[in-house]
């Protein structure tokens, strides 16, 4: 069994035996000088903002804290603090190598603090694994393909090569962008509609606030807006409709400098994260963009069933390179070997059983060959892979593979 810790910190998580055993946020709270952290912490995020401490894990580094704590000096800290914590409720994760699911943009710094810590929790990391890369190969698929993802402070999108595995090519960090960004623009949402119903704001006092973003925070776990929202205040229930249009507006307003760089038609997955933020796989649809959606469950049930066998706690590696779940294939198309090519004669009999030869179409279609010289490779083969040809290869197409020019063609036998 390989205990799986995914460092997010909008929602860590630990995974073992197809089971999860544990999802909180990464979220500290200090009270007379003891930590608490997850939701408990959480809950009094707006209330006590001076002795909370969000988004540790993105910043996770030897610098003090913003606003010092007498428990720790600095996020990594907080870190082992919560690690610690984990380790003592589920003391699985030491007694076996636990892989650790990591952003893309994790600084080799970073993952070296993440050791360390772990290491003085008692704890062996097994490996790294890139989050976006990971959510990619669990779904599989061959070309060029994007990950978008959501960190509480900003978002991601990283840029990979479809195939037998799937290779990293390059990771974009949008600083800003992230769910905090998106909580706050719903909540001034909220307040204004609740400000013109019956001129009471939210906002206005931190208990109010504090139930303000708590709802916020559940319909990331409902997946869904309800059609109303209601705070008490002053022993009195305050209740206003929602509106799901102006919701949207808002979330496109705020994250329009994301989404401007993807282009119509687009193909693009959504991590965990990116699927829970309610409307949105339905905002992109209406943008033009083609989604698959994989969720905690998806993300983590990959990494334990492909990724664990790759685990050794004496050399730890950060993969960045992974095997896809399902190997792309083209349907009801199975590799063959080259197959020599004759020029049909227009005088040449109708082949029958047991003359029938390859038959070169040309007309445009989805191809399955490559023809070099006067050879037809199949693709899919050593000589032209899946991800050298992109999601969906057409006929009359030229690619340069390994210093050889290939025309796509189909072939019909």
């Amino acid at each position: 069994m390989t205990p799986i810790l995914d460092l997010d910190d909008w929602t860590l998580s630990l995974y073992a035996d197809s089971t999860l055993l544990y999802s909180e946020p990464a979220v500290a709270l200090e009270t007379d000088g003891k930590l608490s952290f997850g939701r408990a912490a959480a809950a009094e995020a707006r209330i006590h903002t001076r002795r909370i401490n969000q988004g540790f894990l993105t910043r996770l580094s030897a610098d003090p804290l913003p606003q010092p704590f007498k428990a720790a000096r600095n996020h990594a800290d907080l870190f082992y603090h919560q690690l610690k914590a984990l380790a003592s409720a589920h003391p699985l994760i030491t007694r076996e190598p636990v892989l650790m699911i990591v952003r893309g943009t994790t600084t080799p710094e970073q993952l070296g603090l993440a050791l360390g810590i772990a290491k003085e929790c008692g704890i062996r990391v097994g490996a790294f694994v890139d989050r976006s890369i990971a959510a990619l190969a669990s779904r599989g698929g061959m070309g060029e393909r994007r990950c978008l993802e959501f960190a509480t402070d900003h978002a991601e999108v990283s840029n990979a090569r479809m195939g037998v595995d799937v290779v990293r090519a390059q990771v974009n960090s949008f600083p800003g962008l992230g769910i905090h960004n998106i909580l706050d623009g719903w909540a001034n949402v909220i307040a204004d509609a609740f400000i013109q119903h019956s001129r009471f704001d939210p906002l206005h006092a931190a208990a109010t606030e504090q139930q303000l973003y708590d709802a916020l925070r559940s319909w990331f776990e409902l997946g869904a807006i309800p059609p109303s929202l209601s705070i008490e205040h002053q022993q009195e229930v305050r209740r206003v409709d929602l509106h799901g249009e102006a919701l949207e507006q808002k979330l496109l307003e705020r994250l329009e400098p994301l989404l401007s760089t993807f282009e119509s038609g687009a193909t693009v997955c959504l991590g965990p994260n990116a699927t829970s933020i309610p409307g949105f796989v339905q905002l992109l649809k209406r943008r033009g963009l083609k989604t698959f959606e994989i969720n905690r469950t998806n993300l983590l049930s990959y990494v334990e069933q492909h990724v664990s066998a790759l685990s050794n706690p004496d050399e730890v590696k950060f993969f960045t390179t992974l095997p896809a779940a399902t190997p792309p294939a083209l349907p009801d198309f199975s590799p063959r070997p080259p197959v020599p090519l004759r020029q049909e004669s227009t005088k040449r009999p109708a082949p029958t059983a047991s003359t029938a030869t390859s038959k070169i179409v040309t007309q445009p279609g989805r191809a399955t060959h490559g023809l070099h010289a006067t050879v037809a490779f199949p693709i899919g083969g050593q000589d032209l892979p899946w991800s050298a040809t992109g999601d969906d290869p057409h006929t009359g197409v030229t690619l340069e593979v390994g210093g050889r020019l290939f025309t796509l063609i189909e072939v019909k036998s």
